[in-house]
């Protein structure tokens, strides 16, 4: 199959981890021939090239975009990098309407990664915090219909256009990818056919963390965070639970890493008011090596967040052996299983949270026990080659289907 890959920022050659590249590379050595376009935007060097080739002979060709119209991404589609099938990652993708309403033109069946669908603006009231006010479902315009109602009521021009730019594709692509069965609901509600969601999780680069881990009962105290500095990571209840996990386990660290640390100020004025500053460490961002390193060294990795589009920060904490404590919200509570791959704690509840630190700090055969079963779990269901099979399937069955629908319209 000769398959085109369209995508925001998933093939900067400075993050080969990304699920884009991982599912190309994946792809590629099942002996398909993969293609990616993405944004061309110089504010970032693995950006600026315009055309490069990345492991596994991935061409990639980086656009500049004019709004959401693409002239060079929209006439190599047509002409050089023509293929069987186009898998669009991403709803808030700039490329997304120009791409799928060629593909149609074009005959070709589109697929759509959405990516975190909590995350759209148009959806939630807060992206911080999506899940403390009702989503607006009404507010995401899918149609034309709904974009000419919208703009009679007097909408702004401009966001009412974005609006429908963005969500019109959902109702015209072939099939949806949804990283979690809440996911698969939340698109119900968009009035998608369930019929044409699968819900496939991320690729994960599990290989990397082959090598068996240390015990868990050799490891130090330590508390792992790893994660923006933001409110949906929770690193806030996570500062707030420090003196009672501290008051129980006074020996313990707790190890804050992060690459956006728009949040420091914050964090180190919660601490300082608890009175447990002396026992934070900030940490910027990480290699791949020291990241594994740190998560092979943590007795309980804390992933505290008010919402995950899927969930990686889990996925590799369990890859590297670590027992994790996270919240019970999407869509963590798909990966982490209570009592059995990690410990669950209800949304925003800070003692429910220091009490599960508290108790994998202590009980480290439990903690042992859970990072076990929940390792052997991840490489069973995360790595980039079970991705590839499933989207082999999905692939070959679109096709075949258009195929049929064209052989039907065919005069006779």
């Amino acid at each position: 199959m000769r398959i085109l890959i369209v995508t925001t920022y998933g093939f900067d050659p400075a993050f080969p981890s990304r699920p884009e590249q991982l599912q190309a590379r994946a792809l590629a050595d099942c002996g398909h021939t993969v293609i990616a376009h993405e944004y061309l935007d110089h504010r970032y060097p693995g950006q600026s090239q315009r055309h490069e080739w990345l492991s596994g002979a991935i061409p990639v060709h980086r656009t500049a975009t004019l709004g959401f119209f693409a002239p060079e991404s929209l006439l190599r589609l047509f002409t050089l990098d023509r293929p069987d099938i186009i898998h669009l990652h991403h709803l808030r993708n700039l490329l997304g309407f120009q791409t799928v309403l060629a593909a149609q033109r074009l005959g070709i069946p589109v697929v759509l990664t959405v990516h975190g669908l909590l995350h759209d603006s148009d959806l939630v009231v807060d992206r911080e915090r999506p899940l403390e006010a009702p989503l607006r479902y009404d507010n995401v315009l899918t149609t034309l219909g709904r974009l000419v109602a919208r703009l009679a009521r007097g909408a702004h021009p401009r966001r009412a256009v974005r609006n429908y730019l963005i969500h019109a594709p959902l109702r015209w692509v072939d099939h949806v990818v949804a990283l979690s069965r809440s996911e698969r609901e939340f698109l119900a509600h968009l009035d998608v056919d369930p019929q044409r969601v699968s819900v496939l999780p991320n690729a994960v680069d599990v290989q990397t963390y082959c090598d068996t881990p240390p015990p868990v009962a050799l490891r130090p105290p330590l508390v792992l965070f790893i994660g923006q500095l933001v409110p949906r990571k929770g690193y806030d209840l996570l500062v707030r639970a420090m003196p009672i996990v501290l008051n129980a386990v006074p020996e313990a660290r707790f190890v804050f890493v992060s690459h956006n640390r728009s949040g420091e100020a914050e964090l180190r004025r919660i601490a300082a008011s608890g009175g447990v500053a002396h026992r934070l460490e900030i940490v910027g961002r990480v290699s791949e090596t020291e990241k594994i390193r740190l998560l092979r060294q943590a007795a309980v990795v804390a992933v505290p967040s008010r919402y995950e589009g899927f969930g990686i920060p889990l996925i590799e904490a369990l890859a590297a052996g670590a027992p994790v404590v996270t919240t019970d919200v999407v869509a963590g509570n798909e990966i982490i299983e209570h009592e059995r791959t990690g410990l669950l704690v209800p949304y925003g509840n800070v003692a429910a949270l220091a009490d599960a630190l508290t108790r994998l700090l202590n009980d480290r055969t439990l903690g042992e026990r859970l990072a076990t079963v929940g390792r052997a779990e991840v490489f069973a269901r995360y790595s980039a080659d079970v991705l590839a099979k499933h989207l082999e399937n999905l692939y070959r069955r679109l096709i075949a289907e258009r195929a049929r629908h064209r052989e039907k319209a065919r005069p006779r």
